[in-house]
């Protein structure tokens, strides 16, 4: 029976230095490398006029705080705060900037966006380029109607109904759609998908809206969860190259 004696091999003690030392050169390059691959990814722009035209400013590295752990797409609406730990920026971010990405993630500025003449307040929301250049995103359910729905339940159920159906109501998530410039006001006037809007988008005889209203319940039609899919399929949601926007990296 032959043996085979395996002898272990050192290195001289310089060679050794000479391999660490390159290791820690080449982490370091690497570490560098990365760290200013994720600062050129980090951008905004102010109006969604820049926003059709690519006009995106450089940032550093921007911290993302959100309320929801969920990294689904349509859940936690305009609860997120994006921070840069510059006051000046800070400031900008959350009053005058329109969108911001950082990477392949899109958010948008909810504090000028305008729905049936009633505002959402500050905070950033998940969003999507969607066709050629309208933004999508989800939000909670605002607008006149809404209102009108909640001070209803209150004449017909009283204080406790109307707390129940209010706050089912102002707590449901649904599609926004951003395709004008801003007013003279520097407000959005945007649009909410519902069964009229789905039509235009999807065509009223398309087989995706047929599949849109298979669901038969009106305010379950409206949920992002029944949306998205469907316009995804459709082919709203194009495939995005690297340092734009990408819809399944935030799902």
């Amino acid at each position: 029976m032959a043996f085979i004696m395996k002898r272990k091999f050192n290195f001289p003690k310089t060679v050794k230095q000479s391999i660490m030392k390159n290791k820690k050169i080449i982490f370091y390059i690497f570490f560098l490398l990365a760290t200013l691959s994720a600062r050129s990814q980090c951008r905004f722009c102010k109006t969604y006029e820049d926003f059709k035209a690519g006009k995106w400013e450089t940032l550093d590295t921007i911290y993302c705080k959100s309320h929801t752990k969920s990294h689904k797409f349509f859940v936690g609406g305009n609860d997120i705060s994006l921070t840069t730990e510059d006051k000046a920026t800070d400031k900008m971010l959350n009053k005058e900037a329109f969108a911001v990405k950082q990477g392949r993630k899109l958010f948008v500025n909810c504090r000028n966006m305008v729905f049936q003449k009633m505002r959402f307040g500050k905070g950033y929301a998940k969003a999507m380029t969607m066709g050629k250049d309208s933004v999508f995103f989800v939000a909670t359910k605002i607008g006149r109607k809404n209102v009108e729905q909640q001070a209803m339940a209150g004449v017909v159920f009283g204080a406790v109904g109307a707390g129940i159906a209010g706050g089912s109501q102002a707590l449901q998530q649904v599609c926004y759609l951003v395709t004008n410039e801003a007013d003279s006001r520097g407000l959005y006037n945007i649009t909410m998908i519902d069964d009229t809007e789905m039509a235009k988008i999807v065509g009223r005889d398309s087989k995706f809206y047929k599949e849109y209203l298979y669901e038969s319940d009106a305010s379950k039609r409206l949920k992002p969860e029944h949306i998205y899919p469907i316009l995804k399929e459709a082919g709203f949601f194009r495939k995005i190259k690297q340092g734009e926007n990408d819809a399944e990296d935030q799902e």
